[in-house]
């Protein structure tokens, strides 16, 4: 991030998120997608830790300061289920659901507690360790049932502070900061 900071810009739709490694990523971007699902991109497959909104570009600097100060290596991941979320019904996501172990309860606290020193409100919901694979369209009716599956778990390579901008063909990530895990 730049030194010079104008303190009342900020960036729109930030969140916290894991990078897969290249083979984790092959792996996700080989399963499985309905016909009636937009897949998400192979370079924008990630991991959300958490989501932060609006933030000034002084907390953003701030945020990844923080959390370079609590970085700490994340262990493989393993993959329990695919899943449409919130039901098959009427699915708006189609995600690879992780196990949660001790190392994202360690990586939940550290982020949300980073998130708190800057002054950044947090998410009310639950960390559910998942990948999202694919978006369907607002009216979609109707998707595959759950399923398990065995992959091999997934690695992570960096814990990454995004911007996200909304565009027609879908959202488009710029990384802000990248801190190896």
């Amino acid at each position: 991030m730049s030194e010079a900071i104008d303190e009342a810009q900020e960036w729109k739709r930030c969140f916290i998120a894991l990078a897969p490694d290249a083979p984790s990523r092959d792996v996700l971007a080989a399963l499985d997608v309905p016909l009636n699902a937009r897949r998400v991109p192979y370079a924008q497959l990630h991991l959300t830790v958490a989501f932060i909104g609006a933030m000034s570009f002084a907390q953003g600097e701030a945020l990844a300061q923080r959390l370079a100060d609590h970085a700490m290596p994340v262990p493989p991941a393993e993959v329990t289920k695919i899943e449409c979320w919130p039901g098959h019904a009427q699915p708006r996501l189609l995600v690879a659901v992780l196990a949660m172990s001790d190392a994202f309860t360690a990586l939940d606290w550290r982020v949300r507690s980073s998130m708190g020193e800057v002054g950044l409100s947090l998410d009310a919901r639950a960390f559910r360790p998942h990948v999202t694979l694919a978006r369907f369209a607002r009216d979609a009716h109707g998707a595959p049932p759950t399923s398990n599956v065995e992959l091999p778990p997934l690695r992570f390579t960096s814990l990454v502070l995004y911007s996200s901008t909304l565009a027609k063909q879908g959202a488009r990530y710029e990384a802000l900061a990248s801190l190896p895990v």
